[in-house]
């Protein structure tokens, strides 16, 4: 997918990802109410147009009909593919990230790794 979030777009998908529902405009509004209505459908529009959201169905809101949402793409994903396409590289993020973690969390990456390595020379 690759392309950068705005930071709308971002609020929009971080909505979307901590739901385990469809949402309509109004869901959006009613889980941030920062957002707005044009705001949210400006941003839906763009994120349908790169495919980061899909409507998953129609339903009905008082007298109108109204698009429901769903992410296309997880979180994770997103955060994946963000930390790939930076200058830096996955390597010097890693570096970074591991300078900050405590030992339990070193330890269970370690453990994470050589499981990885033991499963790739089979």
């Amino acid at each position: 997918m690759q392309y950068r979030l705005t930071n709308k777009e971002l609020d929009i998908m971080r909505v979307l990802w901590s739901s385990d529902t469809e949402l309509s405009i109004t869901d959006f509004i009613r889980l941030n109410p920062s957002l707005n209505t044009s705001t949210v459908q400006a941003s839906l529009r763009s994120l349908l147009k790169k495919s980061y959201v899909r409507v998953a169905g129609i339903e009905q809101h008082n007298k109108v009909l109204a698009r429901t949402y769903l992410a296309n793409l997880t979180e994770f994903d997103y955060l994946l593919e963000q930390i790939q396409e930076s200058s830096q590289g996955t390597l010097a993020f890693f570096a970074e990230f591991i300078k900050r973690e405590t030992s339990d969390t070193i330890c269970e990456l370690e453990k994470m790794i050589q499981e990885r390595k033991a499963s790739l020379s089979q």
